[in-house]
């Protein structure tokens, strides 16, 4: 009923800004009704925005062969096809972070400052998005490059007091009519805690310094194969090594393509420093340093292919070992597979011959990307690999992933609830609670986060329902009183049984 103050549960939900979430009410208007395709239009409206800027950035930056082998790197990878397609803020924030580096780009790139303002305009919405991560990495990406680069002027050019007062301006138009909507304990909590101490002192999701060192070359799989040779050989070649940067210091060298990688060098390497100095470390944290990590690959690669064939290990070596790997997981799969029991809800054998399937199709492409490779078609081996992933991916969503939805989907239980549910008869989830059955249930329900919660709704005078996870009925210290179990989810590690008084089923 608020606009500003988003809700869960009927309770004022202090976690995140509501950019999301009025996104996706507008995409109901669309669909008709606030269902899976409206939570998942605007992240895949975000996704296919990041491409074009990527492309537009990779473009301005270096080349149009190097924008589309960056657009490849970028739409292509394991994280960005996953979250192109989840219901999750991290896309929307990912967005309007590339947004706001295309508006810098294009004011230092054509010597227009007034449009640096457009980049403190897109960090606001990426702040509405998810805070203060929406303009901090990149703002201090760019004042790294622009310090390493020697370029005091163009720092006094971006305006910061300025800047950041357009910054403040977006954010504000929001959060003071959340201020007077919420009150001052929201504005506590979404200020101070969600932002600062969950920077600070944050009190989950804990993981060393080095922990993005170890989960990125998954998440940016299988283009990470090539970020080695994006690195090493962008530095030197490119950039030139340290020479090539005390070179880049003298203002009167014209913008080129060092100025283009060691930007997106910084990119990269700031914001992974950023995350990494607070001790709450989630791998979809870094997904605003993705189009950098794409951007660099893009560049070198082009640059391999005019030079060609100098360096040329550098490019066939990673398209080899990545074939390897595709060999290995499409013989040890149906090894490995075979008769697994989490496997059986989902088709068992079945669903490991499907997984292969999947796997072979990204094999086949990894093996022409590096026979491509090997004649030099950097661009060819790029557009291979990327069909290999878009296969792969297309495979997963349209076959595989129905199947998992019949484990670990909501959707069913809810859907049973909905129909058993009188009139006004609550439910309760324990032992935390769950939206997605908020979401599929359409119904508000009793949030049990302790025993002795539940069992005081249990013995609550008529009919309830209760959702419990099954792995924690035997760790409760007293039994519940007798209850009929109307239904159970396919999980068999972490699912819920339904549950409700005998003579109300």
């Amino acid at each position: 009923g608020a606009w500003s103050v988003p809700r869960l549960n009927g309770e004022i939900y202090t976690q995140k800004p509501p950019l999301l979430f009025w996104s996706i009410n507008a995409a109901a208007l669309l669909t008709g009704e606030l269902d899976e395709t409206a939570a998942r239009i605007p992240l895949a409206i975000a996704a296919i925005g990041s491409l074009l800027l990527v492309y537009r950035i990779g473009e301005r930056l270096f080349s149009r062969r190097a924008a589309w082998i960056t657009v490849a790197a970028y739409g292509t990878c394991l994280r960005v096809l996953w979250q192109g397609r989840f219901g999750q803020i991290d896309m929307l924030l990912a967005v309007f972070v590339t947004l706001g580096v295309w508006f810098w780009v294009r004011g230092y790139t054509e010597r227009k400052p007034h449009l640096y303002y457009l980049f403190f305009l897109s960090a606001g919405l990426a702040t509405l998005a998810k805070g203060p991560v929406g303009l901090l990495p990149p703002l201090l990406s760019i004042l790294a490059f622009l310090a390493l680069t020697g370029q005091g002027g163009e720092i006094r050019r971006l305006r910061l007091g300025t800047g950041l007062l357009v910054w403040a301006a977006v954010v504000l138009a929001w959060l003071l009519p959340a201020a007077q909507s919420g009150g001052r304990e929201y504005l506590e909590q979404i200020v101070y805690k969600q932002n600062v101490t969950r920077y600070a002192n944050p009190w989950h999701h804990h993981r060393p310094f080095y922990y993005y060192l170890t989960v990125v070359p998954a998440e940016y799989f299988p283009w990470s194969f090539l970020l080695p040779t994006a690195l090493v050989l962008g530095w030197r070649r490119i950039v030139g090594g340290r020479t090539g940067l005390r070179q880049m210091r003298s203002p009167v060298l014209p913008f080129d393509a060092r100025h283009g990688f060691l930007f997106a060098l910084c990119w990269m390497v700031i914001t992974i420093l950023f995350f990494s100095l607070s001790s709450g470390k989630r791998s979809v944290y870094v997904l605003t340093m993705y189009p950098a990590m794409a951007l660099m690959i893009g560049a070198v690669l082009d640059r391999l292919a005019l030079d060609w064939p100098r360096d040329r290990r550098w490019l066939t070596v990673p398209f080899a070992a990545l074939t390897l790997l595709a060999i290995l997981i499409v013989l040890g799969l149906p090894i490995a597979g075979r008769g697994r029991p989490e496997a059986a809800p989902m088709g068992g054998d079945r669903l490991v011959w499907m997984v292969t399937a999947a796997f072979l199709s990204l094999l086949l492409r990894a093996a022409g990307a590096w026979w491509q490779s090997r004649s030099g078609r950097a661009g060819r081996a790029a557009a291979a690999l990327a069909a290999g992933m878009g296969t792969l991916m297309l495979v997963t969503a349209l076959l595989l992933l129905p199947r998992f939805d019949a484990v670990k989907s909501a959707r069913d239980l809810a859907r049973v609830l909905r129909r058993e549910m009188g009139p006004g008869e609550p439910y309760g989830i324990y032992p935390r609670l769950d939206s997605t059955f908020l979401f599929y249930s359409r119904r508000f329900a009793v949030d049990l986060n302790s025993e002795a919660e539940l069992q005081e709704f249990v013995r609550r005078p008529g009919r309830i329902w209760l959702l419990i996870r099954r792995d924690e009925l035997p760790k409760l210290q007293q039994p519940l009183p007798p209850l009929v179990e109307v239904a159970r989810d396919a999980d068999v590690r972490e699912g819920y049984v339904l549950l409700t008084h005998p003579a109300a089923h």
